[in-house]
């Protein structure tokens, strides 16, 4: 497990050293527009994300799944032209796992196995996938308040680790000396471990393991509509890597089966095999949306939503136009869920918005930045 949290920790820092606001200026007499965004976000109910990412030394609290999933995309869009076309980076990590998997590993990396006999029940699900790539697209004017967008995405794969553990581990009852190790401890084990990826994640490479990275292509659909409600209501709904698949070819899988009993004779018959094959990767979706109503001159409030494969989370905003500065918009943001609160500011040469619910990054267990510009000529 260990393993799939520190393909993370290589990320993250590309991720957030990414993250710069750029500006935009617009004229109506500009034949191009470009759109950049930019948007990294994490959560780890667990373990503080710092945590899962490196050694799970805080203490474990409740919580079964993690993600961190973050997107870039710059578009160019003509000005008298349907088609808008642009480069794009996207990078989704997402486990979920049973409460004694996040228990026994906890209990191993602190050193604090239990003294007594405990049965685990084992469950882990990893899904990683780091792209780039091109898309294009057009928008369609459904009625005068409606409008829906739609873009095909081509990439080229960077990463991809999936697969699954699962079973059953017990320990057995032994006193807690510093002469007793880990696998002293271990009364049996049953476990199954399947997976393919393009770095080992489990140590392949001590069975002399050193397979080619594979190749990955792909493909996904973005969809996205907005409208009006009433006169100041406001609707919004962005869809992400839709019906999105990578082919990977000649992808290194390990298939191990951990089969462990200190009382019988042999008492491990531990095996498994290593090989390679082409398979087909099911890309993490991911679906954004947002109600906006506006209630004065100066004020708006909002609610938006976001869903993945592992979690619902939802935030609300309110914005505000300060006199002294009227091309400026503040505002504060709430997530109940994990009680992150945040601040945005857009203007006329850029805007970001930030979430978090612990200043401190080593205690955050949810973080989110967005920045967007527009620059025309």
């Amino acid at each position: 497990m260990s393993a799939f949290f520190l393909r993370q920790s290589r990320c993250f820092p590309l991720l957030l050293s990414s993250l710069l606001l750029s500006s935009w200026a617009q004229a109506d007499d500009r034949d191009y527009r470009i759109e950049w965004d930019t948007m990294a976000t994490a959560y780890s109910p667990a373990q503080p994300i710092h945590a899962f990412i490196n050694d799970w030394q805080q203490p474990l609290t409740a919580g079964n799944h993690a993600y961190a999933q973050g997107r870039t995309a710059l578009t160019v869009i003509p000005e008298h032209s349907r088609i808008r076309y642009g480069v794009s980076w996207r990078y989704d990590y997402l486990m979920d796992f049973s409460d004694d998997a996040a228990l026994l590993y906890w209990q191993y990396k602190n050193n604090a196995l239990p003294t007594t006999a405990t049965d685990y029940q084992l469950q882990l699900n990893a899904t990683h996938n780091e792209r780039f790539g091109i898309h294009a697209g057009t928008a369609y004017q459904v009625s005068p308040s409606w409008q829906i967008s739609a873009r095909g995405n081509l990439w080229r794969g960077l990463h991809v680790l999936e697969g699954e553990a699962k079973g059953q581990v017990s320990s057995q009852t032994l006193l807690n000396t510093d002469n007793i190790t880990s696998l002293q401890r271990l009364d049996s084990a049953d476990i199954n471990i399947d997976y393919y990826y393009d770095e080992p994640a489990l140590k392949e490479e001590n069975l002399n393991w050193y397979p080619d990275k594979p190749t990955g292509y792909g493909y996904s659909l973005d969809v996205a509509l907005q409208g009006q409600l009433g006169e100041n209501t406001k609707l919004t709904i962005d869809a992400y890597d839709m019906l999105g698949k990578m082919h990977w070819q000649d992808a290194p899988q390990t298939a191990y089966m951990i089969d462990y009993d200190s009382n019988r004779r042999p008492i491990d018959k531990t095996g498994g095999q290593l090989s390679t094959s082409d398979v087909t990767q099911s890309l993490p979706w991911r679906v954004e949306g947002s109600l906006t109503h506006q209630l004065s001159d100066k004020w708006q409030v909002s609610a938006h939503g976001q869903v993945n494969d592992v979690q619902s989370l939802y935030q609300l905003e309110a914005s505000y136009q300060p006199d002294l500065m009227s091309s400026l918009t503040v505002s504060t943001m709430a997530e109940p869920q994990t009680q992150a609160f945040g601040i945005g500011l857009a203007g006329a040469y850029g805007g970001f918005k930030v979430l978090t619910d612990d200043i401190d990054f080593n205690r955050a267990q949810r973080s989110e930045v967005q920045l967007y510009g527009r620059y025309a000529w």
